[in-house]
């Protein structure tokens, strides 16, 4: 098996830690070396760090500290310091199977293989809130894939559970820390792009398991909805060179051959509450429509939530269909700062 470097970038995680450095100690086989980057906490996260590496020292665990701010800089403080054939990203709020490293490692003994992405599955969910980000968020197939370009559609894959060559992230000259003003969102689908263009493959390995905390917070969630809505208008802009993508509500369009920069989400929540409202300003009583969709999203959610496991009381089903339009909007609302800031249609 090739050497692994585990790479975990780290902020005020004090609330998943226990559970993620519990997973990280029991993977079969062990990597090299365990990189745990802390990036600035406040919450008593450092110290929990510093106590659990002394207490399992034969772990290969180190702690570092990187004073950029931003996922991406913590990610390549890691990287730099690694010495393993392969880096592991892993997030801390989430939490490995065992065999996590096994399925990671398999693909890569095809040189064409630059990287490899495992699947997110939510942990047991304990709000509404994160049932919510459990039911719309890094929704991945439970099938193998093999992935050779990025569009807005496919070949994009998060550093929460994706592997990739040292020489080759070395060669890109690691992870752009500049998306999105600096926050990391869309860097791991920027890293993606890289990869393509220096023609390698990705490998998606559904058996590479890691379970996600989601966000617990009306905050945390919105602000994450418009960062990846602005980050979608920064790939447009930096790794297509034209096309216009549209997505409807009954099947997706694309025109690869469109010089202009597009991307269209016309199926999401939020457009269709657009749509309506504009229809009333030419007929008022068209606002109307307004009731059966609202109490379809009611019955969607629902639905979503049943095939989940989770039995939810109508109240939280109203509850997951207003947080469905709040997401919507708010990635919306990023797309068109970005559109504007990087200079893609992005809406």
């Amino acid at each position: 098996m090739v050497s692994i470097s585990v790479v975990v970038p780290i902020y005020n995680a004090i609330r998943t830690l226990p559970s993620h450095l519990g997973a990280i100690a029991r993977l079969n086989p062990m990597p090299l070396e365990i990189l745990l980057v802390d990036n600035g906490s406040t919450d008593g996260t450092l110290a929990l760090l510093h106590d659990f590496t002394r207490d399992h020292s034969s772990f290969g665990m180190k702690v570092l500290e990187e004073p950029r701010r931003g996922a991406a800089a913590a990610r390549n403080a890691g990287f730099q310091a690694a010495k393993g054939d392969v880096i592991a990203f892993i997030d801390s709020d989430c939490a490995p199977e065992p065999t996590w490293l096994s399925h990671i490692s398999e693909p890569l003994r095809d040189p064409r293989v630059g990287a490899v992405a495992g699947r997110v599955v939510a942990a047991p969910p304990a709000s509404i809130m994160e049932l919510f980000s459990a039911l719309y968020t890094l929704q991945l197939p439970d099938r193998p894939a093999r992935s050779r370009r990025w569009t807005p559609w496919e070949g994009g894959y998060v550093t929460a559970n994706f592997a990739v060559r040292r020489s080759l992230l070395m060669g890109l000259n690691g992870i752009d820390e500049n998306t999105v003003g600096g926050t990391g969102a869309g860097s791991d689908y920027e890293l993606c792009a890289r990869v393509y263009a220096a023609d390698f493959e990705i490998v998606y390995v559904p058996e590479a398991i890691v379970f996600h905390h989601h966000r617990t917070t009306l905050p945390g969630m919105v602000r994450q909805a418009f960062d990846y809505g602005e980050s979608h208008a920064y790939l447009i802009s930096r790794k297509l060179t034209g096309g216009l993508w549209v997505d409807l509500p009954m099947r997706p369009f694309s025109w690869k051959g469109c010089p202009v920069h597009a991307w269209l989400d016309l199926a999401s929540a939020d457009k269709k509450v657009l749509s309506v409202m504009v229809l009333a300003i030419l007929y008022g009583p068209a606002l109307v429509l307004l009731i059966p969709y609202a109490v379809w999203l009611v019955v969607i959610t629902n639905r979503r939530a049943m095939r989940f496991g989770s039995t939810v009381t109508l109240s939280g089903s109203v509850a997951l269909a207003g947080l469905l339009l709040v997401k919507s909007f708010a990635m919306t609302a990023g797309r068109w700062w970005g559109s504007v800031k990087y200079g893609a249609l992005c809406l």
